[in-house]
């Protein structure tokens, strides 16, 4: 029997129009069967206005659904749940099928978690999914499905045997941009992340897995290290720019390249497109000889994992052969080379004691001209830090903390107050990137939440102009000039308006809950009188920032939402809006309307809201 399937690529955009990190691994799933001959199609839900319901209802119904297949990773849950869900609303008897690191990691504390899955797809999709559907079509036996896990009740459920990693990428067929609106991911703006600025951006694959074994790491695509041909890759590259013109490369993989005569014969083929591309790399893999190399094959931005500057938590993590002596000689000959680098220091580690906390701290401060970010580390499931936790009890149920969205805990050795301290030294000190000189704001974008904004570098002293600066970002924008990276803080109009419209949801509400304790947020109560208002409770799921005082306020765990009645939520990340805002619906019923902070921006409060029950 011949069975439509639908693939759902969850929305992960703030409004539509915004960009977003592409996710590859549905697009060579779709590939994979529509090579196979099934009748697939597909939905990318970051390019459709509406609800979910009425989205997801149209496609179902307008194919003759059978199979819906969603997916994404670990802290994208309530973005997938909702997918799963409201198929199973719309008609019980479609099946669903759910991929990614989400199940990878997890299988079975990902279907119990996710409740409306009836499949998981465990590892790589590509060739699982071709003898699913077509065992399906056959009405076979799905437990001779290599790579599955099968519900058979609410916590039952039957995982078939471990399929192996694919070994010849090239047989693959080459990921299914045209499915999912490639053409209209292409005009979007850049997600904001390491201060990229251009356009007409497209991911690539040249690789899967990752051949280290970093401590907080999950590699979903297999544990084996393997390659494309260079040959395939630019197959794909000049089809690509031939039907797209596309502009920029991001290199989608774990890591990009680690050996030296690859990485030439790769910089060799690159530069006569003249495209512009980033990649991620291991630190203690560069050769400086290859740098000026790189850079003239269009290399736009390294990404460096760079964790710690004490050697003592390097160890700890397992990364190998990396030392903080390293990591200062490859920022040196980088900065020499005049190549941007987007790296992070992440605190939090099982060794990391307020001493070597310090020490990164001491050195990061030390070292202001490589603008390093700093943050705290997540055990995301599927690492070894998160087995850890575990273990010793500080992840005490793993089907809530997934439903949680995966929040920050504690595994360091520190208390809960010296992390806490740690937490709100993180937030200061990012305060102290530099500003923007005679910073003017030249328009707003309320629905959008977007400014745009001119200033001045302070570094080289040049005009620069902001077309789409995201308002509350958790990032920052840089010189295109000199890359000197700049903490955006919110224009005085901004502020004032912000206040006024907090002043009369106030009076109405009495109460309101701020979810998501940014830096910009933290910044705001420290000036902001109706924030210090007792009727205005800042949240977070962040045990950092739980135990965070906020300028006299406590910042609160979600729960307090349902302790004090709170029936206004204003989600204050919305780069996160999607996520929050399931939680929200599913565990604090009491909320009867939520709201985008961007939407408060404006001269009054729009009367549409992110939700309304």
């Amino acid at each position: 029997m011949r069975l439509n399937f639908l693939l759902a690529m969850p929305r992960l955009v703030q409004k539509i129009g915004d960009g977003y990190v592409f996710p590859l691994g549905m697009a060579y799933v779709s590939a994979s069967l529509k090579r196979a001959g099934f009748n697939i199609f597909t939905i990318n839900l970051n390019h459709h206005e509406g609800s979910l319901e009425d989205i997801l209802n149209e496609a179902i119904h307008s194919h003759d659904i059978n199979i819906v297949g969603t997916g994404g990773l670990s802290p994208q849950y309530h973005l997938v749940k909702n997918i799963l869900k409201t198929v199973k609303t719309i008609d019980p008897k479609i099946i669903t099928v759910t991929g990614g690191g989400i199940i990878s990691c997890q299988p079975e504390v990902a279907m119990e978690a996710l409740e409306y899955s009836d499949y998981g797809v465990v590892g790589e999709g590509d060739v699982t999914v071709c003898k699913f559907a077509s065992t399906l079509e056959a009405d076979g036996d799905m437990s001779q499905v290599a790579g599955l896990i099968i519900k058979q009740g609410p916590k039952s459920f039957l995982t078939t045997a471990v399929p192996p990693d694919i070994t010849d990428l090239d047989s693959l067929p080459w990921a299914d941009y045209e499915g999912f609106d490639i053409e209209k991911y292409l005009q979007l703006p850049p997600p904001a992340f390491g201060g990229l600025n251009s356009n007409l951006m497209i991911p690539m694959l040249a690789s899967r897995s990752c051949p280290y074994k970093c401590t907080f790491c999950f590699h979903s695509l297999g544990a084996r290290y393997r390659r494309r041909s260079l040959d395939d890759f630019f197959a794909e590259l000049e089809h690509l720019i031939d039907r797209y013109n596309i502009k920029y490369v991001s290199m989608a993989d774990e890591l990009f390249e680690p050996k030296p005569d690859n990485i030439l014969a790769f910089c060799k083929r690159m530069k006569p497109y003249g495209i512009h591309w980033y990649a991620d790399f291991a630190i203690n893999n560069v050769k400086e000889e290859l740098l000026p190399i790189m850079k003239d094959a269009g290399l736009d931005v390294m990404f460096f994992g760079l964790e710690s500057a004490d050697d003592r938590i390097l160890d700890s993590m397992n990364k190998k052969g990396l030392t903080i002596k390293k990591i200062e000689t490859v920022l040196a000959a980088v900065q020499k080379y005049d190549i941007p680098v987007f790296g992070a220091f992440i605190f939090g580690d099982i060794a990391e004691t307020v001493e070597t906390a310090q020490n990164t701290m001491k050195w990061w401060k030390e070292h202001p001209e490589h603008l390093i970010h700093l943050t705290l580390l997540k055990p995301f499931p599927g690492s070894q830090i998160y087995d850890y936790a575990c273990e010793k009890g500080i992840i005490k149920d793993k089907v809530q903390y997934l439903k949680d969205g995966c929040p920050q805990v504690n595994i360091s050795k520190m208390s809960d107050d010296e992390f806490a301290e740690l937490g709100r030294q993180i937030s200061i000190s990012m305060d102290s990137l530099e500003k923007l000189e005679d910073m003017e704001m030249l328009s707003l974008d309320p629905i959008m939440g977007r400014m745009a904004i001119s200033g001045i570098c302070p570094s080289c002293s040049k005009l620069n102009t902001y077309k789409e600066v995201k308002l509350f970002a958790l990032d920052y924008i840089t010189c295109p000039h000199c890359n000197q990276k700049f903490h955006i803080p919110l224009p005085n109009e901004v502020v004032s308006n912000l206040e006024n419209n907090l002043s009369q949801l106030l009076k109405t509400h009495e109460k309101i809950a701020i979810w998501g304790m940014t830096l910009t947020m933290m910044e705001m109560f420290k000036e902001s009188k109706i924030l210090m208002d007792s009727g205005v409770f800042p949240v977070d799921i962040s045990e950092s920032k739980t135990c965070i005082n906020l300028y006299g306020k406590q910042i609160h765990h979600p729960q307090i939402i349902n302790q004090e009645n709170i029936t206004l939520t204003i989600i204050a990340v919305p780069s996160h809006i999607g996520q929050i805002s399931c939680q929200i619906e599913e565990n604090h019923p009491g909320v009867s309307r939520v709201l985008d902070i961007c939407e408060l921006v404006g001269s009054e409060i729009p009367k549409k809201v992110v939700g309304k029950r």
